[in-house]
């Protein structure tokens, strides 16, 4: 073979490794553009996840049952208001304003009927006692719309001797802030949860035990623990200042 020869080969050989390699992209290009098709709506499912929560909050709210809907709205319009009612008697007066309610089919015009009370605790026979005591006695709350029918309607309710606030023809609504304060008061503590105590004494202030085997004895309050609700009073014992520790509700001021 001669050299031209061989230089022609080689040129061959050369055009087909390049044809070969150029066809490399080619076959390559293919399945490329094959795996695009699937990616191609890719941005999509982050717009139906938009889409889906807007309809998700969108179905929330319309899956509020209409009676449902209804109450919020009508309990949109009560107002609390203050009652004046027999000392002593705040508990009858609110079953009579219930039961009136119920026979009269009132109740779209009222919501809640409450006797302000509160848990005290108190030491008896040495052990804290938890009681329920009115803090506002004489006065009941009702929540209510107030009309000129509703107004004649609570007036007439045995027991109950007028509204407080405003005016015998137009009576004021209790202010919000004074509501919850109110019922702040009422409300039950959270379970496991403890409340500081507040202690009304103060350090270096002289104090009789009334309870326990100190009874009778009168110290000077020498340390206060507000969480546990516990004092430190210094007691005259045979002549020597000994602390005793006890319950705040053990001692009295002198």
């Amino acid at each position: 073979m001669s050299s031209q020869d061989g230089k022609k080969h080689e040129q061959d050989h050369g055009d087909d490794g390049d044809s070969l390699f150029l066809d490399l992209p080619d076959e390559v290009v293919v399945p490329a553009e094959e795996v695009d098709e699937p990616a191609t709506p890719a941005p999509a499912p982050a717009d139906d996840a938009d889409f889906s929560d807007a309809d998700l909050l969108a179905s929330i709210e319309l899956e509020i049952p209409a009676d449902d809907r209804a109450e919020i709205e009508r309990r949109a319009h009560l107002k609390w208001y203050t009652l004046h009612a027999n000392t002593g008697h705040e508990n009858k007066v609110k079953r009579n304003i219930e039961m009136a309610i119920k026979s009269n089919r009132m109740e779209p015009f009222f919501g809640d009927v409450l006797v302000p009370v509160q848990e005290v605790t108190e030491m008896k026979n040495g052990k804290r006692v938890t009681t329920k005591r009115k803090f506002l006695p004489g006065y009941v709350l009702v929540e209510m719309v107030m009309t000129k029918e509703t107004h004649h309607f609570i007036n007439n309710i045995p027991g109950v001797t007028g509204f407080i606030g405003g005016t015998p023809l137009k009576p004021q609504a209790v202010e919000k802030e004074e509501v919850d304060r109110i019922l702040g008061r009422i409300s039950q503590p959270e379970e496991g949860k403890e409340s500081v105590v507040e202690i009304p004494y103060k350090v270096g202030e002289s104090v009789q035990v009334m309870d326990g085997p100190f009874s009778e004895w009168i110290g000077v309050v020498n340390e206060i623990n507000h969480e546990k609700g516990k004092l430190k009073v210094m007691i005259s014992i045979f002549g020597k200042e000994t602390p005793v520790e006890l319950d705040f509700l053990q001692v009295k001021p002198v």
